[in-house]
């Protein structure tokens, strides 16, 4: 129990954090999205619907994520952040199912800041546990 344990059970605890903080912000994503559907978007042919699965699948993502902290659950959870986040731009800008925003909310801010912070966090911890399975040069 050298010193490489020590920085091997840092190194595996700081992504335990990252990955759990990771999931906070999964699910902070998916109540603002709950609450934005509950307050404007259930009435937006298509675009509600898909509030409501982001909510779900951001929910039941971050648990999983959490639990297992697996490296395709990061993969997926990140791909899904990254998904909303596309969504979120494609409405402001050209529009997405027809549908333009009127205007842009904190709320949605809100949710737009924890999808990128939630998908830096896994990108980094992905990255680093792909440095960390290398073998080493001999």
């Amino acid at each position: 129990m050298g010193r490489g344990f020590l920085a091997s059970w840092a190194h595996r605890t700081g992504d335990i954090v990252a990955v759990l903080l990771a999931a906070v912000l999964m699910v902070v994503s998916g109540v603002v999205h709950l609450h934005l559907w509950d307050i404007a978007y259930r009435h937006v042919a298509t675009l509600g619907p898909l509030f409501l699965v982001q909510t779900i699948a951001a929910l039941v993502g971050a648990v999983v994520l959490a639990v297992t902290r697996l490296v395709i659950v990061m993969i997926g959870s990140a791909l899904l952040m990254v998904g909303t986040m596309v969504g979120f731009v494609l409405a402001d800008t050209v529009g997405i199912f027809g549908f333009t925003l009127p205007e842009v909310t904190s709320w949605a801010y809100l949710a737009l800041g924890s999808e990128l912070l939630c998908t830096a966090i896994l990108v980094a911890v992905l990255v680093r546990h792909a440095r960390s399975e290398r073998p080493a040069a001999v």
